[in-house]
């Protein structure tokens, strides 16, 4: 579901970004009046299968319902200014735009140009201090798919049965209750996602990264915040930057580390782990013969076997500083004080282990 934008909606999307930023840039001290108005519509549906919605400044809430065959929706557009007057006429040119191309419904939010009020609204803002946002509420068909972007606001999505893409510059997303495939990213904020019937990719610049009950494959990527995961039907493919990681339940595993510490709890298929700085720990539970490749430049390395992998497998264990504890029925057949090579059973899959400074366990259960 990997959309790549056209040249004008990317230049449209980097200029939302940039007038958020203002936005968020600007006090407000001198913006003593506030002025709301909520204003809802009826939006009829009739042959369309995609939702497109796009917000400059303000929270979207978006929420299926089965059997629906129009979109209700609320928007709330506030602004502060220096007195009614001033804050009525900025909210006179505030609204949304819907247009039908193709089989979609477009939902843009609109905010006053030059001309609608004293002076330019970028220096209007600047040299006042006033600020406005509309924020949008709307009940949909479950089953239409969902693209949503907000520049500065959090979004939430749920109870959507198709595909969902989600992405704000600045803000937390939170999606729950999704039937198909998710797509979430976020410059500045949290994510939390749970109950995805598809698979998922997730990206976060600064934030934390929830995640519980995903149905299918995960590519989850965060560059500076920490990681909690539970339950994901097919593998996981994580990139963690700067932050901690917890997962439990999935399938085979792919993990990249740069500073921060990995847990990994019921690990049934294969595991490909790296780390520049931090501990590695998996506690694995195979449900077929697979192999393990787990390193790090400075960390401790751990692997336990909750259940015992019949077929057995190679084992190849290396440390430059630190000590090897092997709490396994294996044959020797290379050992010294930083390394240990042996077979393990029938020794058919490959387990290899290696740290630069830490030290490496790797353990059965008894038999």
């Amino acid at each position: 579901m990997k959309r790549t934008p056209n040249g004008k909606a990317a230049i449209s999307m980097r200029a939302a970004v940039i007038t958020a930023i203002l936005f968020a840039a600007i006090a407000v001290e001198g913006a003593s009046y506030k002025h709301e108005e909520v204003i809802s519509k009826s939006i009829s549906v009739e042959d369309a299968k995609r939702l497109v919605i796009e917000s400059l400044s303000g929270d979207i809430i978006v929420m299926g319902e089965e059997g629906r065959e129009t979109i209700e929706l609320k928007l709330v557009k506030v602004v502060r200014a220096d007195d009614e007057e001033a804050a009525k006429k900025i909210a006179e040119s505030m609204g949304v735009v819907v247009t039908r191309p193709g089989d979609l419904i477009k939902i843009e939010t609109r905010y006053p140009k030059k001309g609608k009020v004293k002076k330019s609204i970028f220096s209007f803002f600047v040299e006042r201090g006033q600020s406005m946002s509309i924020s949008l509420t709307l009940t949909v068909p479950a089953g239409m798919s969902v693209q949503a972007a907000s520049a500065s606001g959090d979004v939430e999505i749920g109870h959507m049965m198709s595909d969902v893409e989600v992405s704000s510059a600045s803000g937390d997303l939170i999606i729950r209750d999704i039937g198909g495939d998710l797509e979430a990213q976020v410059a500045s904020g949290d994510i939390e996602v749970g109950d995805v019937g598809g698979s998922v990719s997730l990206g976060s610049a600064a934030g934390d990264i929830v995640v519980r009950n995903i149905g299918g494959d995960a590519e989850i990527s965060v560059a500076t915040g920490d990681v909690e995961i539970t339950s994901i039907g097919g593998s996981l493919e994580l990139n963690s930057y700067t932050g901690d990681s917890v997962v439990d339940d999935v399938g085979a595993v792919t993990y990249e580390g740069i500073s921060g510490s990995a847990r990994f709890v019921d690990v049934r298929g294969a595991v490909e782990a790296s780390a520049a700085s931090g501990d590695l720990n998996f506690r694995v539970a195979p449900v077929a013969l697979v192999d393990y490749n787990i390193t790090a430049s400075s960390g401790n390395v751990i692997l336990r076997f909750l259940e015992i992998m019949e077929d057995g497998f190679v084992l190849k264990a290396a440390t430059t500083s630190g000590e090897i504890n092997a709490r396994l029925p294996i044959t020797v057949t290379k050992v010294n004080r930083n390394r240990i090579t042996g077979i393990v059973r029938g020794g058919r899959a490959k387990v290899f282990l290696e740290t630069a400074s830490g030290d490496i366990t790797v353990e059965e259960p008894e038999e």
